[in-house]
């Protein structure tokens, strides 16, 4: 099976590559370490039996966003599947890939077998959440429905250790309106600031 991997870390690239061809059936027919080169190649390929299965994507890909090209992917070709590959193992990352439209998401200190069965999960047509973060995920999507869309942007900023100040220029809104929704989101949740907000959902 092919696949694609996206990652601005030339020795990880390499290294992951090798190791999957070495000690499994996925054959890596793409190595990219920007969103425009995979972009590109996607463009270029006019057999659709060379699309590969799955692409793993970095969420950090020098100054751009590894969310953002999965957003385009997802797109542009609605059938490929796409697995976040993350030093980041916090659940506002996880919020964040699901939203771009992956269908995975698994840290890089996660075990090979564990990667591995990530990309069987998902090429099979599944989701796949890192084993050590399924906990935080089923709270948080436990609560989620709870939220207007701009309480969850703000829920998911929160998560990902914004600050107010941080959350309004981000969002193009006053600081006493996101101090007004972080006061709702609080309540909701049962919660009395930033730091229960974050033990609540932390890994279990």
């Amino acid at each position: 099976m092919e696949l694609f991997i996206v990652d601005d870390h030339k020795m990880l690239l390499n290294g992951l590559k090798n190791y999957l061809e070495e000690n499994s059936h996925w054959k890596v027919t793409g190595i990219f370490t920007s969103s425009g080169e995979c972009l590109n190649h996607l463009a270029a390929i006019t057999d659709a039996e060379k699309f590969p299965q799955v692409i793993i994507v970095d969420v950090q890909l020098g100054k751009e966003s590894g969310f953002e090209l999965v957003e385009k992917i997802r797109a542009l070709w609605p059938n490929l599947k796409c697995i976040i590959y993350s030093m980041y193992d916090t659940p506002g990352y996880v919020l964040q890939a699901k939203e771009c439209g992956a269908l995975g998401y698994i840290s890089k200190v996660a075990s090979e077998d564990e990667l591995l069965l990530a990309l069987q999960t998902v090429s099979d047509g599944g989701e796949y959440i890192e084993k050590r973060m399924a906990v935080a995920q089923k709270k948080l999507d436990s609560v989620l429905s709870l939220f207007s869309r701009q309480e969850k942007n703000i829920f998911e900023k929160i998560l990902l250790g914004k600050s107010n100040r941080q959350i309004a220029d981000e969002l193009f809104i006053s600081l006493h309106a996101v101090e007004n929704y972080v006061s709702f989101i609080y309540d909701k949740i049962n919660v009395k600031n930033r730091t229960e907000l974050l033990l609540k959902f932390q890994e279990s």
